[in-house]
């Protein structure tokens, strides 16, 4: 593979920048860097993480010495479809074969349909729903936390966060969930202030697991905050359905365990491939290859 052009395809979310290097044939090597990647932190941080990535990625396929040259990329990064963030992103010089951008929720899109007309709800740190349909882009939701990504972890964190300080001065029975958000503020609503003056959606989406683990152990009030995620990512299912686009999947890091969450009524498909495949595929790596990876 000396002087072969390989693909690198990347997923920069709001809690990590992941990538997955490949040939036409099959996968070479994966990394991740772990913090928040979305484009809010400006073109030259993006950059950086996306580079650190790439170098991970690079190391793991044990190619030799680390040659951008050889690489054609695709990435997905999240938020970057705010007015005039793409196009300071594709101004900036860059050393490789190629580079695309587009926003995470695209690439997902991408990779869920093996590159063909479809849809995807992305349950992240945040929430969209983005899809194809005769031609026609489809977006719902996804403006951002805390007034939009209804669904999303960090509003899922945040809703637990809400309850905790209802139970903490008595205007909620104290269930499992806000007995351990609290113990975790040493049992001082003060302490949970000082964590939300300084919080990020990160910070808020890793509450998650615990409200996922109360949930599965019977706990009322945290079952209650899965249900309205649920019903949120639901809602953003539907509205895709109702817009002509009838195949829709969900994806994200947290659409495993919120799918139980959701109506049973509710018609998703198994998605083909994840968002680093549809990043490969915005790189122009062959569709056909998924299959190989």
């Amino acid at each position: 593979m000396a002087a072969q052009i390989v693909y690198l395809g990347i997923d920069a979310g709001g809690s990590s920048c992941r990538a997955r290097l490949a040939s036409d044939r099959e996968v070479l090597g994966e990394a991740q860097v772990a913090g928040a990647s979305n484009a809010r932190l400006g073109v030259e941080a993006v950059f950086e993480r996306l580079l650190d990535a790439a170098r991970g990625a690079w190391r793991k396929a044990a190619l030799g010495p680390l040659d951008f040259a050889r690489l054609r990329v695709g990435a997905g990064v999240s938020g970057i479809r705010r007015p005039g963030l793409i196009e300071r992103f594709a101004e900036r010089p860059h050393p490789f074969a190629s580079l695309r951008w587009e926003d995470d929720a695209a690439i997902a899109a991408l990779g869920a349909h093996a590159g063909r007309e479809g849809g995807v709800v992305v349950a992240g740190t945040g929430s969209i729903a983005v899809g194809w349909a005769g031609g026609r882009r489809l977006r719902f939701g996804g403006y951002g936390f805390p007034g939009s990504d209804e669904g999303g972890g960090a509003r899922l964190g945040l809703a637990a966060v809400e309850i905790a300080f209802l139970a903490a001065d008595g205007r909620l029975a104290a269930g499992a969930l806000t007995r351990d958000l609290l113990a975790r503020a040493q049992n001082d609503p003060q302490r949970l202030v000082a964590f939300c003056d300084q919080a990020t959606p990160a910070d808020y989406a890793r509450l998650c697991p615990l409200v996922l683990h109360h949930a599965a152990g019977g706990d009322a009030q945290a079952r209650e905050l899965c249900v309205d995620a649920g019903a949120s990512l639901a809602g953003l299912v539907q509205s895709l359905q109702r817009a002509g686009c009838p195949d829709v999947a969900l994806v994200g890091g947290l659409a495993a365990p919120l799918r139980p969450f959701l109506s049973e009524d509710t018609a998703l498909l198994e998605p083909l491939g994840d968002a680093l495949d549809g990043a490969l595929l915005l790189a122009g790596r062959p569709a056909g290859a998924m299959s190989r990876s």
